[in-house]
This record gives structure tokens, C-alpha cells and sequence, in this order.
């Protein structure tokens, strides 16, 4: 069979499709800076609006709590603060001014207060806590580690220390997959420092349990960390260094050279009263260890605060366990 070959096909060549360049949109200069500045909130923000945050240790306007505290109220965070009633007065100042952070008692010797206040959480899970908590009698810094007796020694440890594993027990229920647990600690806890004392072992415990309680509630995917600042004028700080000057034998005795030399400024500048000369004294004193550093600048309360708004945040994830030095390199550079 033949089949017959049919002529080629010609398809006339269709013409050249022109696409004018449609005009870009114009976009107004009001929804441009509504723009800027959602992406400048969200960048601030770090993803903690609307994050439930517990801040346990607030005294007065002057403690670390405070400010980290402040800190995740200005970042859009829902704030919890907790404070012993003996600071109620003090603090009930700071929720008048800030109506943006409610708090209520909560003293970590009594379990009915933290039974109380965690309660508030069974049906909206904590995403942060933080422990900034601690208290030595004045005898473990200003006496020898071998006079220090075992009712001060312990009170100290268990306050400082394992208040952090109480606390957790009682917030652990109510605590969200991916929530941060955060505490505060100095660098006294790896390297004696002649003016911290046996509290600087209160310190090492701490640390210590920080890495075993992340390992326990890792298994949740909690984190817990702990954030070593540099030294820092607070009421505890003034504590200290009213212990020495009510103590001055006890400077020589524990060697505690950076102490003396700043109480013998700060008296030579005749201040009004023991309080004021205190101050005086661990200001001076914050500016001789900021000789000692890489970085030769005395840290703020603010901070230690942006420090803890990266560890309650998501960008801090998967780092448990740690330890987080904010003292200008003073634990890498020299010891006070």
C-alpha cells in the first residue's frame, strides 16, 4: 500500500506577542511606615508578645528582677512577678506604675504560696521563669570558710540553691513544651573571690543543679540556664559591702583587697550616712573590676536583662544547661 505523503503544513507565523510592562504599584508613604514599623516591633518584640513570664526575687525598682521583669513587659510579654511580703510595700510602688505586670506573694520557704501562685497557670502554660533569688547571713562573708557555722551555711543553700529545684516542682505542671527556665548566678562559684564567701559554694550548687535539672526536663524540651553578671549595684550588693564596713577586720582577714581599697575611697569622700558610703564604696569597686576586663566597662542591670529576653526567647532553643557570663570577660581575664 501506498500512502500518500501530504503536503507540509504551513502554519503562518503568528506576530510577536508585546507585553507592555504593567506600572509597579504605587505604594502610599502612610502604609510604608506602617510597614517599618510592624517589622521594627516584630524584631524588638523577639517573639515573646503574648508569652507568659514569671519573674520570682523582686525587692524594690533596684533588683535584677526588675529589671528583667520590665524588660518582657516592654517586649509584649505577660508578666508575672513574685516577691516575699516583707517587700510588699516596696513593690506594690512598682505595679501601681506599671500596670502592665501583676504579681502576688510568693516565698519560696512556703509551699502554700507557690501551690497559690502557680495555680493561676493550669490553664495557660508558662513560656518563661525566672529565679533570681538568694540570701547568706552576713557571717559567710565576712568569716573564715572554717568558722562559718552549718545553720548559716545551710540556710544559704537552701534558699540560694535548691529553692531553683523547688520552684520547678511546683511550676514544672504548668510549664510549656519549648518554655525556658532562667537563674541567676556569679562567677564566685568557679574561683574563690575573698569578698563572696561561702556563698560562693551556695553558687556552685546552684550552677550545679541548673545542669541537672536540665537534663531532667529536657525530655520536655524545657531549657534551663543560668546568667553569671559581672558585679552590680543592688540592695544585696550595698548588703555586702555594709557588712565589711561594719566589719573592718574582716577585710584584712579575708584578704578582700578590692574591698578595702574601695570602702578607703568612698570614706575619704566624707559621705552623710553608712548607707551612702556603702554605695559609694561598691560603685568604686564595680569601676576596679572593670580594669580587670577585656572589655572595660561595668555591666548594668539592663544588660543581664537583654541577656534573659534571648534565653526566653526561641533564638535560645537548644542551648540548656549553661552557664552565660555578661561581666565584660572579667571571669575570662582576671579574678577580683
Amino acid at each position: 500500500l501506498r500512502v500518500p505523503v501530504s503536503p507540509r503544513l504551513r502554519v503562518p507565523a503568528s506576530p510577536r506577542l508585546r507585553v507592555s510592562a504593567s506600572p509597579r504599584p504605587r505604594v502610599s508613604s502612610s502604609h510604608k511606615l506602617r510597614y517599618l514599623r510592624k517589622m521594627a516591633a516584630d524584631h524588638r518584640g523577639m517573639g515573646l508578645e503574648g508569652k507568659n513570664v514569671v519573674v520570682l526575687g523582686v525587692a524594690d525598682e533596684s533588683s535584677l528582677a526588675w529589671a528583667i521583669a520590665k524588660r518582657f513587659a516592654e517586649h509584649g510579654a505577660r508578666v508575672f512577678i513574685g516577691y516575699q511580703q516583707k517587700f510588699f510595700s516596696r513593690v506594690r510602688l512598682l505595679l501601681l506604675q506599671n500596670p502592665g505586670v501583676t504579681g502576688d506573694r510568693c516565698d519560696v520557704e512556703k509551699d502554700e504560696e507557690l501551690t497559690n501562685f502557680f495555680t493561676r497557670f493550669q490553664d495557660n502554660p508558662l513560656d518563661v521563669l525566672v529565679h533570681a533569688i538568694a540570701f547568706a547571713p552576713n557571717e559567710l562573708f565576712t568569716e573564715p570558710a572554717s568558722d562559718c557555722g552549718a545553720e548559716a551555711f545551710c540556710r544559704s543553700l537552701t534558699i540560694s540553691a535548691h529553692s531553683l529545684c523547688k520552684v520547678v516542682r511546683f511550676a514544672k505542671p504548668n510549664l510549656r513544651e519549648w518554655g525556658s527556665v532562667i537563674t541567676l548566678t556569679y562567677q564566685a562559684s568557679e574561683r574563690a573571690e575573698a569578698s563572696y564567701g561561702l556563698m560562693g559554694v551556695s553558687k556552685s550548687a546552684l550552677e550545679s543543679a541548673v545542669r541537672y535539672l536540665a537534663l531532667e526536663l529536657g525530655t520536655k524540651k524545657i531549657r534551663v540556664n543560668a546568667l553569671s553578671p559581672g558585679p552590680i549595684e543592688t540592695v544585696a550588693a550595698t548588703g555586702i559591702m555594709g557588712a565589711f564596713l561594719r566589719n573592718p577586720e574582716a577585710l584584712e582577714r579575708q584578704r578582700a583587697r578590692a574591698f578595702q581599697e574601695a570602702i578607703e575611697t568612698a570614706q575619704a569622700e566624707n559621705h552623710p550616712d553608712p548607707l551612702a558610703v556603702a554605695s559609694a564604696a561598691w560603685k568604686h569597686f564595680q569601676h576596679l573590676c572593670a580594669k580587670r576586663c577585656a572589655i572595660e566597662e561595668t555591666v548594668s542591670k539592663e544588660d543581664v536583662a537583654d541577656s534573659a529576653l534571648f534565653l526566653g526567647s526561641d533564638y535560645s532553643r537548644k542551648i540548656t544547661g549553661q552557664i552565660i557570663h555578661i561581666d565584660c570577660g572579667l571571669s575570662t581575664a582576671n579574678a577580683v
